[in-house]
């Protein structure tokens, strides 16, 4: 039967899995180039890639910002922001939308970040701990808080203020 014969009767799409195709050829195809088969396979199976980011991440704070990469007025603007709450660069993973888009939320924990910024929008599994803009949240011990992109924080003194309010708690400023 082919695939066009099948999608007669099927009402539902089928999915499989990357990891699953080795196996499904081992137990379908009873054949003498099996172990060639799944060379192939197996190389043509992409591995996840890590996150891809700027910093040494030595306290542990995972930074991401929306889009591709920062300007050079808004990177000034986020680095004069770490060092009102001593931080710098060396402290830091600081990383594109972009470059968490294409990893999964497993790599991001592997990371084992203890707070999570998030500047903007982000089309993640990560952003499913966002409940409201400025909002810290605690989930397994990972600090998260999630703002406006960077560059409407830049332009808006109230926004500039209700981050720097959620920052003195989240890095335990007095002021």
């Amino acid at each position: 039967m082919n695939l066009h014969h099948m999608g007669m009767f099927l009402d539902a799409d089928i999915i499989i899995d990357q990891k699953e195709i080795p196996e499904l050829v081992v137990r379908n195809f009873k054949d003498v180039g099996i172990s060639e088969s799944l060379e192939l396979i197996e190389e043509n199976v992409e591995e996840e890639h890590d996150l891809i980011f700027e910093g040494n991440f030595e306290k542990g704070i995972l930074i991401a910002y929306e889009g591709s990469h920062l300007e050079p007025d808004l990177r000034e603007f986020l680095f004069k922001i770490l060092g009102a709450v001593t931080c710098s660069l060396k402290d830091i993973a600081l990383c594109a939308s972009e470059s968490v888009e294409e990893v999964s939320y497993s790599k991001i924990e592997e990371l084992n970040a203890n707070k999570i910024l998030v500047f903007g929008k982000l089309n993640h599994q990560l952003f499913q701990f966002k409940q409201q803009a400025y909002e810290i949240r605690n989930e397994n011990g990972v600090e998260y808080l999630f703002a406006d992109d960077l560059r409407s924080i830049f332009t808006d003194v109230e926004l500039k203020k209700s981050l720097w309010n959620k920052l003195q708690i989240l890095f335990g400023i007095k002021k």
